[in-house]
């Protein structure tokens, strides 16, 4: 099929550094995964994904200026009593339990 059309767009830095990366250890360039992404659009009657939020868990979510209030006060007896672990553990929690 000829390539004959164009796309210009603007993304973020940050966003098209990581997407290379993962794309490069793909072997695919950017252009190549957008070609992969505008062939399933059709194939699919929409994108090849699900676009959607995902859902916060309930102990995050703050409905008004007093629970967050609340919970700031929670989170400082916390560190007051000393019930923290270090960024790096859980980092390496995180990365574990979602893959990253």
């Amino acid at each position: 099929m000829t390539k004959n059309e164009t796309l210009h767009i603007r993304v973020n830095g940050s966003v098209k550094a990581n997407a290379e990366k993962t794309l490069d250890a793909l072997g695919l360039s950017i252009s190549e995964a957008v070609n992969i992404l505008l062939h399933q659009i059709p194939l699919v009657g929409g994108l090849p994904f699900d676009v959607r939020k995902p859902p916060a868990p309930e102990s995050v979510i703050v409905r008004s200026m007093e629970e967050l209030y609340a919970k700031l006060e929670e989170a400082e007896e916390d560190i007051a009593a000393g019930r923290v672990i270090p960024a790096e553990v859980l980092h390496e929690e995180i990365r574990e339990r979602y893959g990253f």
